[in-house]
């Protein structure tokens, strides 16, 4: 599974360009059963709001380089220290386990990664709202003052989304990049993840028997740029 390695070494090295820090460990930040409603009188203020960029990426790997092991880390400010509306992206890597993909066919594998990509929506760090848009590939978030009252930081709310992927058996150690600095080229970020989603969206056509004729499928010239998904496809016919 090194369909979104290309894409991923583009991001680590775009962020490393900018001074990526990795974040300490720590406990994480509490969570909630069910998703937080924050008012716009309650909230401190807005990730990705209004007319900021809201950037949202998910991509996997079998590469231990790419995704060492379960990491936070942060370009730009800490929640405690934004005082307004800022342009922000949240990119989500996730190493899955090799000995699991040996054991199971590829159907089981796309399964699994569709089961591990919809733990955001089911992720609810408290007086932390996302809310993520597949389809518009965006994930604001209203922070409520109460959590930066409290002291909520991205190194905890991090650790907490850790915590939920890695409940996954497939999944062997998760990195998420949380970028808050304005001076960034946030259209390379969204370009990459449309990338990463358009990656996913060609397994689903592959997987679900949407499309079989490669000259009438959307996905054609992305499986002309990526090693190994025409071969993919190909397989299970």
């Amino acid at each position: 599974m090194d369909l979104y390695d290309g894409e991923i070494r583009k991001l680590i090295s775009m962020l490393e360009s900018h001074g990526v820090k990795r974040l300490p460990l720590q406990k994480e930040w509490e969570m909630t059963e069910k998703e937080n409603l924050i008012l716009k009188s309650e909230m401190a203020y807005e990730l990705g709001g209004g007319s900021n960029q809201a950037v949202s990426a998910i991509a996997f790997t079998q590469d231990e380089k790419l995704v060492p092991e379960d990491a936070v880390y942060l370009v730009g400010d800490d929640l405690c220290n934004i005082r307004n509306d800022i342009s922000y992206a949240r990119i989500t890597l996730i190493r899955l386990d090799r000995e699991y993909i040996k054991n199971h066919d590829d159907n089981a594998l796309y399964a699994s990664m569709r089961a591990t990509d919809y733990v955001r929506y089911h992720a609810f760090p408290k007086g932390y709202m996302m809310r993520i848009s597949a389809v518009r590939e965006r994930e604001p978030v209203r922070v409520s003052k109460e959590a930066v009252s409290h002291g909520i930081n991205f190194a905890a709310v991090g650790q907490g989304l850790i915590n939920a992927y890695r409940k996954r058996p497939e999944v062997e150690a998760v990195s998420i990049y949380f970028v808050t600095e304005q001076d960034i080229d946030y259209t390379f970020l969204k370009s990459e993840a449309h990338r990463c989603e358009q990656i996913t969206d060609s397994l689903n056509n592959i997987f679900n028997g949407l499309t079989m004729d490669c000259s009438t499928c959307s996905s054609r010239e992305l499986c002309d740029e990526i090693d190994g998904l025409r071969q993919l496809h190909m397989s299970i016919l």
